[in-house]
């Protein structure tokens, strides 16, 4: 499968968010949006969860946006971003739902309005555990941290047994691997199995964004 580098976009204010669009939209035409509302985890973005048609109204951003559902309620939050036409995926947390009913619901909807469904899992939760959803599902996002502010140190083994076990059960799904990735560790993830990589701090200059983008040509 074609390797893919998608930059994330994790931010404490607007201002900043508008600063990183500027970098990126000359060498990406798809961003990830990093959306955490304070209750999943203890941060919270620029982005407000009660304002999303505020919020969309003043994206300037020319390409295509997928979200990282960071949040305690990502059927709620889902909802309110139907409709948006350069939403073309969303991934939520296996460990925000209730119950698998749940989980189902929330990939119907998305895939109902054309929008792929990806379901993301901590460093803690187990394979296992999604099984069930593969056949559901577009991606499966990795997380190589716990989910939070960036710049943390990846758990690389653990991040490539659960790439590996994912491969195995799903050969054709997309694979993404979010927090810690650079270029010394992406080769690993890549030969794991992972297809999408995701990366923060790493694209943090041009310089680092051409080498990235060299690496997995």
């Amino acid at each position: 499968m074609k390797v893919k580098l998608v930059p994330t976009i994790l931010v404490r204010n607007f201002s900043e968010f508008e600063n990183r669009v500027k970098i990126l939209e000359k060498y990406f035409s798809f961003v990830q949006i990093d959306c955490a509302d304070g209750k999943f985890v203890k941060n919270k973005t620029f982005y407000e969860v009660n304002k999303v048609k505020k919020f969309i109204k003043f994206i300037k951003y020319k390409g295509n946006l997928e979200l990282h559902l960071i949040v305690k309620e990502p059927l709620k939050e889902v909802k309110k971003w139907i409709g948006y036409k350069k939403l073309m995926s969303a991934i939520f947390h296996f460990e925000t739902v209730k119950n698998d009913k749940e989980i189902l619901e929330i990939i119907n909807l998305l895939r109902k309005n054309r929008i792929k469904a990806g379901l993301a899992i901590n460093p803690g939760t187990k394979v296992e555990k999604i099984r069930e959803f593969l056949p559901h599902l577009d991606e499966v996002l990795v997380l190589g941290v716990e989910p939070g502010w960036g710049g943390k140190e990846i758990k690389l083994k653990v991040v490539k047994l659960k790439v590996h076990k994912v491969r195995k059960l799903a050969p054709k799904i997309n694979i993404g691997v979010d927090g810690g990735v650079n270029l010394k560790n992406a080769r690993q993830i890549i030969k794991a199995g992972a297809n999408v990589l995701y990366a923060g701090y790493s694209l943090n200059n041009i310089n680092n964004i051409k080498a990235f983008k060299k690496l997995i040509r």
